[in-house]
């Protein structure tokens, strides 16, 4: 590999970690540790539980149960990362327009950038399963290296085939699609793919009693799940002729399916990649909507300061125009619906099959969760730099940082809207009644409110001009908050909407809750504001570009 490659290669890689915030290798060895070891962790948990069973013999299908939990986190979050990195498996227009006026050979990029590609996917699954590779093989009897080769070709072979399996929809997508249709139709993929992933982890536990007749069965329902396929080649692995007879079917459909999407990819790929060097040349040229007399009346009532007026059409357009942003919520919206559909759609196994059936009490969730998880997602993408330098703009036109906040909790309340609307229509479809739909939009009203007026949006910056900290994320405080303080909370929001269903009068009892906390933040934001201008000697809150 000559300089040129070698530099290439670096530089690609160093893209997948890219942030506004990384600017050094030191910072990007600590991105890279962090995100290996966030990866690694519920792998290493669960592998030590099954190591705790060392000690005892396990019933076969007891056993192949535990192994699948591996095969599927592998495929799982190989799958997640590729879409979480879906703006960086092709190099995006700012590459191309800087490194091919340096006579760099198209072919030089491309290998760089598939080698990048490689070591990037590579790195992320062996950090994933190393635990997991070796501390389950001492859960056997008989001999440590054969069942650690078996997991680690079957784990390895899943992400593998997940992460090439998004890599082929972005490639197909490309091929057929032009620039301002591909950009479109992202984020709704990218939701899709997520929303099927999440619901292969989530609904494990109910479908996950009846895996062995769908290994079993005369319909062999498991051709149709390829982390099963990777479990069929594990045990072909592991026990050789003592397999059961599973294995040798489910093993044909894995290498099968792994060489078919790998043949796509290979032939796919250069075609997209010379697809995205034509547009990112010639420019997509965006078609401009030009919006109604209504639209502009309705916002100008709802934003009335020219500051809040601006940060709230900069929050769209940048959300429209940033591919990251929109991966994020993607991500989120598909995390979200993932949910909705595993409390509203319960897997049942019942004489030897799998039945499906609806659960009132998981419908009667839907509104809450999706407005928690969309408005999360929206703070999180807020909270990402999307160009540190242009924050000057806002320093020299004299937006307070009042105005940022407000127009900012007026986008999230909009979105909220938007998210109960379509929400409440899909309910309706389900047959949920009247009665139960206005219980559920009162309390995601309610919840809204508080998230978006207190817990997360109270900001001292414009979003996205928030330059990130390295290292001061509070991760076991994320953790307690999707694992301990989410879960609590939707299990009150049902007993409370089962309470308010059968006494409609308690509802006023919410709208005061909601009132009160409303007229309580804005108090506080009043005095917090108060006291920082006091102790910053206020001087129009943003600092100038200090040349004087």
């Amino acid at each position: 590999m000559n300089d040129v490659t070698r530099t290439l290669t670096r530089h690609f890689f160093r893209r997948f970690f890219d942030n506004d915030t990384v600017h050094t290798d030191g910072d990007m060895q600590t991105t890279v540790v962090r995100t290996i070891c966030i990866l690694s962790a519920p792998g290493l948990l669960i592998a030590f539980f099954v190591a705790a069973l060392a000690g005892h013999r396990l019933p076969l299908w007891v056993g192949i149960l535990y192994r699948y939990l591996f095969t599927l986190y592998s495929f799982v979050v190989m799958g997640a990362v590729a879409i979480f990195e879906w703006h960086m498996l092709f190099p995006d227009r700012l590459d191309f327009l800087v490194l091919t006026p340096l006579s760099i050979e198209p072919k030089k990029m491309l290998v760089a950038k598939v080698k990048a590609l490689a070591m990037f996917l590579a790195i992320v699954l062996a950090g994933m399963n190393a635990f997991s590779t070796l501390l389950v093989p001492i859960t056997f009897h008989g001999g440590y290296v054969r069942p650690l080769l078996a997991h680690a070709v079957a784990v390895t072979m899943a992400g593998v085939f997940a992460a090439m399996c998004v890599l082929l929809v972005g490639s197909v997508m490309l091929c057929v699609l032009d620039a301002q249709r591909f950009r479109s139709v992202s984020p709704v993929v990218q939701a899709s793919m997520m929303l099927v992933l999440m619901l292969l982890f989530l609904q494990f536990v109910h479908y996950g009693g009846s895996i062995p007749v769908m290994l079993t069965g005369p319909g062999l329902v498991a051709r149709w799940f390829p982390p099963l396929w990777f479990q069929g080649l594990y045990e072909e692995l592991l026990q050789g002729a003592d397999a059961p007879a599973f294995a040798g079917v489910m093993t044909r459909y894995a290498l099968l399916g792994t060489a078919a999407v790998g043949t796509l990819v290979a032939l796919l790929y250069p075609m997209a990649w010379a697809r995205m060097r034509t547009i990112a040349m010639e420019g997509a040229i965006p078609k401009q909507k030009r919006k109604g007399k209504w639209m502009d009346a309705m916002l100008h009532r709802l934003v009335k300061r020219p500051g809040e007026r601006a940060v709230f059409h900069f929050i769209g357009q940048t959300l429209r125009r940033e591919s990251r942003y929109q991966v994020y919520l993607a991500m989120y919206c598909g995390a979200g619906l993932a949910l909705a559909v595993s409390s509203v759609v319960v897997l049942r196994n019942a004489g030897g099959s799998v039945h499906a059936g609806v659960s009132s009490e998981g419908m009667d969730v839907v509104v809450p969760l999706l407005v928690f998880w969309g408005v999360t997602g929206l703070r999180n993408a807020f909270g990402f730099p999307v160009n540190l330098q242009a924050g000057w703009m806002f320093r020299v036109t004299g937006v307070r940082m009042s105005e940022s906040a407000s127009a900012t909790r007026m986008w999230v309340r909009l979105y909220a809207v938007v998210v109960m609307g379509v929400a409440a229509v899909a309910l309706l479809a389900a047959g949920c009644s009247l009665e139960r739909l206005m219980v559920q939009c009162v309390c995601g009203a309610t919840l809204g409110l508080l998230l978006s007026e207190g817990f997360f949006f109270y900001q001292p910056s414009v979003p996205f001009n928030r330059p990130r900290m390295p290292g001061r994320t509070n991760f076991p405080m994320l953790l307690t908050m999707y694992f301990g303080v989410f879960p609590l909370l939707m299990i009150y929001v049902v007993k409370l909407e089962t309470q308010l269903v059968a006494h409609p009068l308690r509802l006023l009892w919410v709208v005061l809750l909601a009132v009160a906390a409303r007229l309580m933040f804005v108090a506080l934001r009043k005095l917090l504001g108060e006291a920082e201008e006091v102790a910053e000697g206020y001087d129009g809150e943003f600092v100038l570009l200090g040349l004087s």
